[in-house]
């Protein structure tokens, strides 16, 4: 009975006696029962810029062979005059970047060089074959696109490298891939087109426009020996140096046709603005967020010899020292690179526009973004 006692109890106080046995498992059961791996993340792809919209508004003075194209919501504008039969000169704003090239014809093929940038435009009968390089932000692209007419020597279609385009008398619309189109290339490649439309138009007889309707294009530049800062269009024929005398004030020349005046122009008052040259007394001030222009111009050769001048200046992009003025009689749109637009001579001489200017241009020297010391 003590041995029965003695065996039963060794079976209960035994440790693992009471365990269960798992089931024998072989390698292969193993691997299959094991978590399957998260699959390897693929490298993102960069994203693509979307297609752009560009519809810019052509204008033509048939009188001095010179057209315009700009969209001010894309910001860019190109300007193209015939010099002599087979040349042309060009100035093109993209952004706040202001760029002059040069366009050479020989038959019916047009070249655009200057900036960094050569394309040709090689035509033949209703089509043309656009192709080169373009220099934008330090890149070079490489275009090729075909140009075919629609309806007249103004009317085109370009599709290609990016662009599809469509021009008419009065626009170029249509949208363009900034990946292989930049901006510079629209630039270029309208350039070329609106040469080709100012061989296509025919001059007028009547030459008034010329006299009255004046197109306005300085470029602003750092300044010489002589000036600190200069604004000119040669084809206008006006010309502003200003000098730095002394914190927020400076010298000032003013040159239009066989006209010169010397003054002074001031910023000594916060958000105020003064020139005054011989007759001339204007004065520039902010009104709530925009700028009030006012004041007389000495104008030699009107009857008075005096012009009055009222104009608003408002902003055009917030905070980058854009505006805009239009008046009946006046359109220009003003940047820190320069001042482009029409004036009708009649209501606003150029000596008017040389006095806006050099307001403008001391605002832009005093009010100088952060870390910028060219003008």
């Amino acid at each position: 009975m003590n041995k029965f006692l003695t065996a039963l109890l060794s079976v209960v106080f035994i440790p693992g006696a009471g365990a269960f046995e798992l089931p024998a498992m072989k390698s292969a059961d193993i691997a299959a029962a094991e978590v399957p791996a998260a699959p390897e993340a693929s490298a993102a792809a960069p994203e693509k810029a979307a297609s752009q919209h560009l519809w810019m508004s052509v204008r033509h003075n048939e009188y001095v062979k010179e057209a315009q194209a700009s969209d001010y919501g894309a910001r860019i504008e190109s300007r193209v005059r015939r010099d002599f039969t087979d040349s042309f000169s060009v100035n093109n704003r993209v952004d706040n970047d202001y760029a002059w090239a040069s366009i050479r014809k020989w038959q019916d093929s047009y070249t655009y060089s200057g900036s960094g940038s050569y394309v040709t435009m090689n035509c033949h009968s209703t089509s043309c074959n656009i192709s080169g390089n373009v220099r934008a932000d330090g890149k070079t692209s490489y275009i090729n696109a075909f140009v075919n007419r629609r309806f007249d020597d103004y009317s085109w279609s370009v599709s290609g490298s990016g662009l599809n385009l469509y021009t008419d008398r009065n626009s170029v619309n249509g949208n363009y891939d900034p990946d292989r189109a930049p901006k510079q290339a629209v630039a270029a490649v309208v350039s070329l087109l609106l040469a080709r439309s100012i061989d296509a138009t025919v001059k007028p007889e009547d030459r008034k426009a010329v006299q009255n309707g004046q197109r306005i294009w300085m470029s602003i530049r750092s300044g010489g020996i002589w000036n600190e800062v200069e604004a000119s269009d040669p084809w206008a024929r006006i010309d502003v140096g200003l000098r730095k005398v002394f914190d927020r004030e400076y010298d000032a020349e003013l040159e239009t046709d066989n006209d010169r005046q010397w003054g002074r122009v001031s910023g000594f008052f916060t958000r105020r603005y003064e020139l005054r040259a011989g007759r001339t007394d204007l004065r520039m001030e902010e009104w709530a967020g925009d700028f009030r222009i006012e004041g007389t111009v000495e104008t030699p050769g009107t009857p008075e010899g005096r012009t009055a001048v009222r104009l608003d200046m408002r902003e055009r992009f917030m905070d980058d020292g854009s505006f805009y003025i239009r008046e009946n009689g006046i359109y220009l749109n003003i940047d820190r690179n320069g001042l482009s637009g029409e004036v009708d001579l009649k209501v606003y001489p150029k000596q008017v526009v040389a006095s806006i200017a050099a307001l403008v241009i001391t605002y832009h020297q005093i009010n100088k973004p952060q870390g910028q010391d060219r003008p």
